[in-house]
């Protein structure tokens, strides 16, 4: 009951009483616990499914893709998508900016992504990650890169999009940083379709880029102002490029297309 209209019960007229708003600090807490126990009851949601009807990671990117869009609304992150996905399974190749960027992209585009190796033994999103038949790499060695390059293929020539960040980390330059060109020439001689992302955020305080743990970002950026917009640019497939050089530059150029045209914010 908000406000101070008044309330008719049929016989007499009561005035209604203001509630005060809750507090901030009430209020994103209850909204970091949505997302953990939400993200914990999809997770063991879809572990009874597996039990009863066997294990699908198209099944299991589509939970992810419920609990993003719900976490999305929690964080309060407004998201917008312009442009649509290709019919056909694909590599995205996005900026990365926070590690909001998954939920956001979760929720816009339904794929799987590559992760470095040691996500796979975090809490919740360990499991989940392999559930959706995420490719895990490790980045330090040349045998961790080719594995990692090897299950990509295998993943996208079975059917499943990936969401794939080519800077490697996190940024908060206005345009990303070069892309590594090495996954571009695997595209390239495997004959991969390849589709440009760019994610603008309405706030710098979605960028991830300072010495903060999660939690602490969440609560002292993310939840500590106005709710942040957030927009999703899906470009069209690169194609006819003759090498993986040409095709990385032509992607990267692609993905900071956006920001250029329409600002580094949402």
């Amino acid at each position: 009951m908000t406000g101070s209209r008044p309330i008719h019960y049929g016989f007499a007229v009561a005035e209604a009483i203001p509630l005060p708003a809750p507090r901030a600090s009430v209020r994103d807490g209850f909204a970091l616990a949505a997302v953990v126990t939400s993200a914990a009851s999809h997770l063991l949601l879809y572990r009874l499914s597996a039990l009863l009807t066997g294990h699908s990671a198209a099944r299991a990117r589509a939970v992810l893709r419920h609990w993003s869009i719900r976490t999305c609304r929690w964080l309060r992150l407004s998201l917008a998508v312009h442009g649509t996905p290709p019919a056909g399974p694909c590599i995205y190749t996005a900026n990365h900016r926070s590690y909001l960027d998954i939920p956001v992209l979760a929720s816009a585009l339904g794929a799987t992504f590559m992760s470095r190796a040691d996500v796979a033994r975090w809490w919740i999103v360990g499991p989940t990650a392999r559930f959706t038949d995420a490719v895990f790499v490790e980045r330090d060695t040349l045998g961790g890169r080719v594995r990692a390059a090897r299950t990509l293929a295998r993943r996208a020539h079975a059917g499943t999009s990936i969401i794939v960040f080519p800077e490697g980390t996190t940024g908060g330059d206005r345009l990303p940083r070069p892309f590594r060109p090495g996954a571009f020439r695997l595209f390239h001689r495997l004959d991969l379709p390849v589709v440009p992302v760019t994610i603008r955020y309405g706030d710098r305080r979605a960028y991830w880029t300072e010495e903060l743990g999660l939690g602490t970002h969440l609560r002292t950026r993310v939840l500590a102002g106005t709710p942040i917009a957030a927009a999703v640019h899906i470009g069209g497939v690169e194609q006819a490029h003759s090498n993986g050089d040409s095709l990385a530059r032509a992607v990267y150029q692609a993905v900071c297309d956006p920001i250029e045209r329409f600002g580094e914010l949402a």
